[in-house]
């Protein structure tokens, strides 16, 4: 039945496609799409003054899907077809059926080595997914593939998850073959480029090491990836729920910050207010230690489930293997790697931090929209 209503869905989509495609012109038009989210990101916003003061017409639709919301959506998409036969360049921060499901017109595909799962690409209008997170660090997509983290592989083939994609964006030259087999794409056709946070988050980052001044108490953000399935433990959550006694053994004022879409809101667009305060942060696996690491702040890993988290959804890149001085295996090792941090932050081993991240950034681009202009006009 499922698959049914998806073929149904498809046709129509496609009806409407190539009727707006036969009734309208393509325009220097840029349009940023996500589902996630009622908000536009800061990525979305800069880049939309930026092609607009370029004399670039830019649209920007976001919702967040939802029971409470299916009508409104349905309107969205209805906008998001229109405007995808008549704009140049379509910006995606998340996957989004729709493009999926849409035949576009495409080039004859170019790769290189083994056939990659999507060989489609969209020439008009150019597909630019840019992806929302920094970095590499726990797999996703094609690389989790049946995991309970992950996504079954009946459902990406349902959904044909990730087609359609011109181009993908990651943040360095050492993520693009994991970002190559998350998506599903040719290692040619991932490309290194700093979005406008990057450039954001490094003008408000603070001197590290001896210069390091804390709050008074010194606040340690405390924030988890985003757990997808419930059988997944969540040592978080375990800690979360008796975090009095916690809070009582560590010299720091804990804040805690669950990932928004583990709570059904809205996921974030922009740096967190939250992030932008504390002093420190201890996650596990989520791509808030390449933020954190951007702005300047020290960065303690949480892992007592990390066995059983290298099998699903799988790691790209092992903090235990690869940064083991800041990892904590229990809740003890926790609060004395806090506590140490808390009280001489002139110790925090940078080193050990800079060997996790640094690779993550090296050989991006930093002209994003010059960048975003020469792919539409290779095409």
């Amino acid at each position: 039945m499922k698959t049914f209503l998806v073929h149904i869905a498809k046709g129509l989509f496609n009806i409407l496609y190539k009727l707006f495609c036969a009734t309208t012109k393509r325009r220097d038009e840029i349009l940023f799409f996500s589902r996630q989210t009622n908000e536009p990101s800061y990525d979305f916003c800069s880049l939309a003054r930026d092609f607009e003061a370029l004399g670039w017409h830019p649209v920007i639709l976001v919702k967040k899907l939802a029971k409470s919301s299916v009508i409104p959506y349905s309107g969205m998409v209805f906008k998001e077809i229109y405007h995808l036969a008549r704009c140049r360049i379509c910006v995606v921060d998340r996957y989004d059926p729709v493009i999926c499901m849409l035949n576009f017109r495409n080039d004859e595909p170019t790769f290189k080595g083994s056939v990659p799962v999507h060989t489609d690409y969209p020439a008009e209008p150019v597909v630019v997914q840019m992806w929302h997170a920094f970095g590499a660090f726990k797999k996703f997509g094609y690389q989790s593939l049946d995991t309970p983290e992950g996504h079954r592989s009946q459902t990406l083939e349902r959904f044909d998850i990730h087609r359609n994609y011109s181009w993908v964006v990651c943040s360095g030259e050492a993520c693009r073959a994991a970002f190559a087999e998350a998506f599903g794409y040719p290692k040619e056709r991932v490309i290194a480029l700093h979005r406008p946070e990057y450039h954001k988050l490094q003008g408000l980052r603070r001197s590290g090491g001896a210069e390091l001044v804390f709050n008074d108490p010194p606040i340690a953000l405390f924030a988890p990836t985003l757990r997808k399935s419930k059988a997944s433990p969540h040592p978080f959550r375990d800690a979360f729920e008796h975090g009095d006694e916690l809070q009582g053994r560590v010299k720091a004022k804990i804040a805690w910050s669950f990932h928004p879409l583990d709570q059904g809101l809205s996921a974030p667009g922009d740096v967190s207010e939250a992030l932008l305060t504390c002093d420190f942060v201890v996650t596990d696996y989520s791509s808030i230690v390449y933020e954190a690491y951007l702005l300047g702040k020290p960065v303690i890993f949480y892992v007592p489930d990390i066995k059983r988290y290298r099998k699903s959804p799988g790691l790209n890149a092992d903090p235990l293997r690869v940064a083991p001085e800041l990892c904590a295996r229990t809740e003890d090792e926790l609060v004395s790697k806090v506590n140490k941090v808390a009280c001489t932050p002139e110790s925090y081993r940078w080193d050990a931090l800079e060997r996790f991240v640094a690779q993550a950034f090296d050989g991006g681009c930093d002209d994003c929209v010059e960048t975003l202009r020469a792919l539409a006009d290779r095409s």
